[in-house]
């Protein structure tokens, strides 16, 4: 019995390691595919919403989450992976799906502009074999895009009285018509720029500006002073993105040069004198006025010896009234008043005053130079005193202007400080009331201020302030002419050293004329910027 036993196990040894054609293998239990676990399921795969209008479309779809798979679905999170602007996600209403079950969200699409727009839902489980689902989505917009070129430009420095262009361009650069509603310009004070006229070029608005096209429009600085300018163009347009754009621009305005003209205030000059005279019916206190203080006018000139020639004429009459009154006449202050009184007040009641001092002073006049009366030396200053209680007339008789009586004047002298206009008359801007009341002296205004002389009033209590004033403005050089053409906001007028605002500046005659002449002797600076040469 023991022998059979070994007998077998020999041969069950055999069996084990004795044949090579033989393996024995352990055999596992295999499951069927997907057996108890979840599986994510994300429908659409994929989706283009296509072009839509940015100026108000919008789009949505409905996305699909659903487990296919045997086991519960853990919905980690699902989001928008580059968090696009123009998607839109809603959230996840549930955080688990049994077998078959399924949820859904809303993607939406809102394009901004002209754009084209990608980006990936990415949807997070507990699915084994897909743990992170990513789903593209994209779409277009279409929209009129405004572009303005140059957004800012700066001018940096200008000369004064120069000037530069800047092209500002409009484009579309969308795929849309691009509408122009309004266009505004806005501009700092005092306004240095200025937008040229652009309807002559593109009509009235609205404009429309296909895509690719574009609009240019031009923008002028010219600087008239050393502040600090800005300006912008403010553009209304249909972009849905940018309705209201704006292209700003700054400058600054500078001086090229400066220059400085210095005088010496010489002593007294000889001066001729021609008074006009109104002879008009209404004259009889002024005429008296002028008489009774003619000695407070020729006492100035006798104490500073001032050699003089005093000749009258009237407001309708260019010929002498009587001698030349010289410091040989015997008496001229009796000389004067006699003379005063011949005119009397019987005269034309159209005073023409300028008209009768141009025949007087024009060739073959007896005030003219070269006349055989000798009232006109060339050497001296010439003084014409308009005395009336009324505007001037000398319309009535010629077509010359205010400007062109005084162009004439200065004529007649090589230099505008030999020649100077004074008046007494009726208040600027209205007349006056007292003393008898008299009207406006327009005309006699415009060439004393052109001559750079003194306007007093008719109307005055104390004529004898009134004569001193215009002896003392008639002796001294109260106009000085400058070198070049000033930019008027820049002089700076010195005496002696000390700033001084007593003065105006005229630029008929390109001179500056004190309201109160500047000592004998003393020193006068006058120093502006000049204006700049272009290019």
């Amino acid at each position: 019995m023991a022998r059979k036993l070994k007998l077998i196990f020999i041969f069950f040894l055999l069996l084990l390691f004795g044949c090579s054609d033989y393996k024995i293998t352990k055999i596992a239990e295999e499951l069927e595919p997907g057996e108890s676990l979840p599986k994510i399921s994300v429908s659409p795969s994929e989706h283009d919403f296509g072009p839509l209008n940015a100026d108000g479309d919008y789009a949505e779809v409905q996305v699909e989450i659903k487990n296919i798979g045997f086991d519960t679905l853990v919905l980690d999170s699902v989001y928008l992976l580059d968090g696009s602007s123009n998607f839109t996600l809603s959230s996840l209403s549930v955080s688990s799906l049994e077998p078959e079950e399924s949820t859904f969200l809303t993607l939406g699409y809102d394009p901004l502009t002209y754009e084209i727009n990608s980006d990936f839902i990415l949807a997070r489980s507990n699915d084994p074999e897909n743990p992170e689902v990513r789903v593209p989505i994209g779409g277009s917009g279409d929209a009129p895009v405004i572009k303005i070129t140059p957004e800012y430009f700066d001018f940096s420095s200008i000369y004064i009285g120069c000037d530069e262009d800047l092209d500002v361009v409009i484009e579309n650069v969308g795929n849309v018509n691009l509408e122009i509603n309004d266009l505004e310009y806005f501009a700092s004070l005092p306004v240095d720029f200025s937008l040229y006229d652009y309807e002559s070029d593109y009509g009235q608005l609205p404009w429309v500006i296909l895509p690719g096209d574009y609009i240019n429009l031009k923008v002028n600085y010219m600087p008239l002073d050393s502040y600090d300018d800005s300006a912008y163009i403010e553009i209304l347009s249909n972009d849905p993105l940018n309705s209201i754009s704006v292209s700003s621009h700054d400058g600054l305005g500078d001086y090229e040069s400066w220059n400085a003209d210095y005088f010496k205030q010489e002593g007294k000059v000889a001066v001729d004198i021609l008074f006009v005279i109104d002879n008009s019916g209404s004259m009889g206190s002024n005429q008296t006025n002028i008489k009774n203080n003619f000695d407070s006018f020729i006492n100035a000139f006798n104490l500073a010896g001032v050699d003089y020639h005093i000749a009258l004429v009237t407001t309708d009459e260019a010929a002498f009234v009587g001698d030349i009154i010289t410091p040989l006449t015997s008496d001229p202050i009796l000389e004067f008043n006699n003379q005063v009184d011949s005119i009397g007040t019987h005269g034309s009641p159209i005073e023409k005053g300028l008209y009768y001092s141009f025949m007087a002073t024009y060739p073959g006049g007896d005030a003219a130079p070269g006349s055989p009366t000798g009232f006109f030396r060339s050497s001296s200053r010439l003084v014409v005193v308009y005395v009336s209680d009324e505007g001037d007339f000398s319309s009535h008789s010629s077509t010359m202007t205010t400007s062109d009586y005084s162009s004439h004047l200065l004529s007649l002298k090589s230099s505008s400080d030999l020649v100077v206009a004074h008046a007494v008359a009726g208040d600027y801007p209205s007349g006056c009331t007292s003393n008898g009341g008299a009207q406006f002296g327009s005309g006699y205004y415009d060439v004393v201020s052109d001559l750079g002389g003194t306007f007093m009033s008719i109307c005055a209590t104390d004529w004898s302030v009134t004569m001193d004033t215009l002896a003392t403005d008639s002796m001294a050089i109260m106009s000085f002419p400058l070198s070049d053409t000033p930019i008027e906001e820049t002089i700076e007028v010195w005496v002696d050293g000390v700033l001084s605002s007593a003065w105006t500046y005229s630029s008929s005659s390109n001179s500056i004329t004190f309201t109160i002449a500047p000592p004998e002797n003393s020193d006068v600076d006058i120093r502006y910027a000049t204006w700049a040469t272009c290019e």
